[in-house]
């Protein structure tokens, strides 16, 4: 039978003014009855974030179970969290994705500049929270990273404005820039901050809100976020009854596309009906993410890095 009653793709922006259209937030939701999915454009982060957890609520008081997919980097190549949790000092205990996600939601500050009763503005410190970490990593600052590529060139000295292709951290890390997902999905580097066809941004700000959803005293009890929480779905019943609230990342670019004038409105569509027509199917997501983790090397990743729902399930 289907997993999910309710599917919400999201296409996030790290940006830093409030605006919509092209190259901004947009939102595709919908039950699994629907023919096609309802569309929103919000004009902010915090907007975005507003609405997607409305929706989530009352799906969870209707015991309904959703599939939440944003197309950012869950995580970070391998390492970089144990690294940055060695120079914060936080418990080895600690899950190292657990301390990344719950570090940059203490750091970065969203709508910065707005005023009392005005809207959001949707700007944020991400540079300078990057700036921050690279300056806890780098051994010095002619070999800082592992973040590269910020806006104004030169305003922040330990952002590089070319990559590391392997950062050695101070800690005795060596950090790749891209993770399994980045090199089997072909994206870019989760750690590239500004350019065509960056992620560094959204990841920044996209993690930090992803706390904050997965962590909501009203949600958490019934969340769990894809592969961190549930392993890669190798066994039949892989998705624990209590969950009622999937978190997976999403890479839309390896999916086929729908034809539409916003080419990120026409991807949340399409990777809402591939998610909805995959469930209807019966096909469920299990036996393509099955032959996705089949090797050794890949069964570590979940506690390091993050992987893409959309091309580990690569029909």
């Amino acid at each position: 039978m289907p997993l999910f009653d309710f599917y919400i793709m999201v296409d996030w922006s790290g940006g830093a003014t409030r605006r919509g259209g092209r190259d901004t937030i947009w939102i595709a939701h919908g039950s699994r009855t629907l023919d096609v999915p309802l569309t929103c454009n919000p004009y902010s982060r915090t907007e975005a974030v507003c609405l997607i957890r409305s929706l989530l609520v009352e799906e969870v008081r209707s015991k309904r179970r959703v599939l939440l997919c944003f197309d950012f980097a869950y995580g970070y190549p391998r390492d970089f969290a144990s690294a940055l949790q060695a120079a914060t000092g936080k418990p080895d205990g600690d899950l190292p994705w657990m301390m990344l996600w719950q570090y940059l939601s203490e750091h970065i500050k969203d709508d910065e500049g707005t005023v009392p009763n005005a809207k959001p503005s949707n700007r944020s410190n991400r540079f300078e929270v990057a700036s921050g970490i690279n300056s806890l990593l780098s051994v010095d600052g002619e070999a800082a990273g592992p973040f590269w590529c910020a806006l104004p060139k030169g305003a922040y000295p330990l952002i590089p404005q070319r990559s590391p292709e392997l950062f050695q951290t101070t800690q005795g890390f060596a950090v790749n820039a891209l993770r399994l997902t980045d090199e089997r999905a072909e994206s870019d580097s989760p750690f590239r901050l500004f350019g065509n066809g960056c992620v560094g941004s959204q990841s920044l700000t996209g993690i930090a809100r992803l706390h904050q959803l997965r962590n909501d005293p009203k949600l958490t009890a019934v969340s769990a976020v894809w592969p961190f929480e549930t392993g890669w779905a190798t066994k039949a019943k892989w998705l624990p009854k209590h969950v009622s609230i999937l978190h997976a990342e999403i890479y839309p670019s390896v999916r086929d596309q729908i034809a539409d004038e916003i080419k990120d409105r026409g991807q949340v569509r399409a990777m809402w009906q591939w998610a909805r027509d995959l469930d209807r199917a019966w096909r469920s997501f299990q036996p393509a993410i099955r032959r996705s983790a089949s090797s050794s090397t890949r069964a570590s990743v979940p506690r390091r890095a993050a992987a893409s729902f959309s091309a580990a399930c690569r029909r």
